[in-house]
């Protein structure tokens, strides 16, 4: 740590105390990785405020002496936004975690960003409304950094991705000024729209101190799981459930590798067999159980055209979390089985096949092993590209990078792009050439420097 980096610790340890400014190494190496991979970037000093009020004095320390800092949630994200990449301070946002408000009549939320996002959840849930986006992370992950990466879920299908929700945003500038995006109305037609602005812009252009998300009620469920024998034939079958006007909350799949790590790790091997080529999950949400069962009886007669194999189903809470854990617990089983790299391109849906297609022909001409799943109702998909434990990592990485752009530029052929849900970050900033005009990324850079004129955060 060089003087002046020790001159800059000493000012903020006099704004939040020195218990919440962190420089014990076996401290920081807590925040030194995110979910992306196994690689550590070591902070200066990791800071802990307690609210808007402090972040403001922080940034305008950084700022004036032009301090890289880092804003950090739960640790969850799969870019590597989280990390310091200058062995600068981070921010952890982990002390802002109040429920401030649950508003019945205006059906919202207001809560500090760093509150986590299963909390949140469960409180609105227990006032008889529903924050409807689970995020499969939601036990882990903060509503501050859902709403900066714009976090999508196997919902969002029916409700659209967390960006949706966000009716208005406490912020705080690079420069220290604090501001309200917007108003705590659902209807604004005011001047530019400055919370979507900032919903998505992963920290890059201020941090995200308080929410205010739109609610709605809650919804009895019911969810089909189904094998098929055939995968091209499990793709057809989602495409023309919107072409014959079927409606859904969910629909997700995982493929045949996938099926086989999540039912090893899981020990359910029933659902490992060797003629399941992919599994589907399709979930229906109501107001009445009877109006479902007749939703899921029409759906299944509709099924039986794509496959022979057995649909389970279930209408209870119970029945309904059993089922979904293959698909709940799949990424899960991948981080046990191996390293790997994982990317979530989305396509239009009516390209989910010749994606599926053009993934497994990249995958042969290399040869590398990998799975897809993912939020196959909105062209979401995950692939998990396996390391290849005989190979050199740095050599692993290297071809790493030609196996990852050529997905990517097949997904950009086909209308898509390069992320769905999990943001750029670090890790996919090399290819966002690819995916966005030169006239597209200068207006970004004029925002960011807008914003953020010394560049200091993110």
């Amino acid at each position: 740590m060089t003087g002046c980096q020790t001159d800059i610790i000493n000012a903020i340890i006099q704004i939040v105390g020195r218990e919440y400014v962190l420089t014990n190494a076996e401290l920081l190496y807590n925040y030194s990785r995110d979910c992306t991979s196994d690689e550590e970037k070591i902070p200066s000093a990791v800071i802990l405020p307690k609210d808007e009020k402090e972040i403001s004095k922080i940034l305008k320390i950084c700022n004036e002496t032009k301090t890289s800092i880092t804003v950090r949630g739960g640790g969850t994200g799969v870019s590597r936004g989280a990390l310091s990449e200058t062995n600068g301070l981070i921010l952890s946002l982990e002390r802002l975690n109040k429920i401030i408000e649950i508003n019945k009549i205006d059906r919202t939320v207001t809560a500090e960003s760093g509150v986590i996002t299963q909390d949140l959840r469960t409180a609105v849930l227990n006032e008889g409304l529903n924050f409807p986006q689970n995020i499969s992370s939601a036990n882990a992950c903060f509503i501050g950094g859902n709403i900066a990466v714009s976090s999508g879920s196997p919902k969002s299908l029916k409700y659209g991705t967390t960006k949706d929700y966000v009716i208005n945003l406490e912020i705080v500038l690079p420069d220290g000024t604090i501001i309200w995006t917007g108003k705590n109305v659902t209807k604004n037609a005011t001047g530019y729209n400055l919370t979507q602005l900032f919903t998505g812009s992963e920290g890059t252009l201020g941090i995200i101190t308080k929410v205010v998300l739109k609610l709605v009620p809650p919804a009895k469920e019911l969810l089909l799981m189904i094998p098929f024998s055939k995968i091209e034939k499990l793709f057809e079958c989602v495409q023309q459930f919107f072409a014959k006007g079927y409606e859904a909350s969910s629909i997700e799949f995982i493929d045949q590798t996938g099926v086989k790590l999540a039912s090893e790790f899981l020990d359910k091997k029933q659902w490992n067999h060797e003629t399941t080529k992919g599994l589907l999950w399709i979930e229906l949400e109501g107001t009445a159980s009877d109006k479902l069962m007749e939703q899921a009886i029409q759906i299944s007669e509709f099924i039986g055209e794509y496959t022979q194999e057995e649909i389970s189903m279930a209408d209870t809470q119970n029945g309904v979390k059993a089922l979904w854990e293959m698909r709940s617990k799949v990424g899960e089983a991948v981080i046990h089985h191996v390293f790997f790299r994982d990317i979530d391109i989305v396509v239009p849906r009516s390209k989910i096949d010749e994606m599926y297609r053009s993934i497994a022909g990249i995958a042969k001409k290399y040869d590398f092993e990998y799975t897809v799943f993912g939020h196959v109702g909105n062209g979401n998909f995950h692939v998990n590209i396996f390391q290849d434990k005989q190979t050199d990592k740095k050599e692993w990485e290297d071809q790493l990078a030609i196996w990852v752009k050529a997905i990517f530029l097949k997904a950009l052929e086909l209308g898509g792009t390069i992320s769905g849900e999990h943001g750029i970050g670090k890790i996919n900033l090399p290819y966002l050439e690819e995916a966005m005009s030169h006239h597209h990324i200068t207006i970004m850079k004029d925002i960011k420097a807008l914003f953020d004129k010394n560049s200091i955060i993110n």
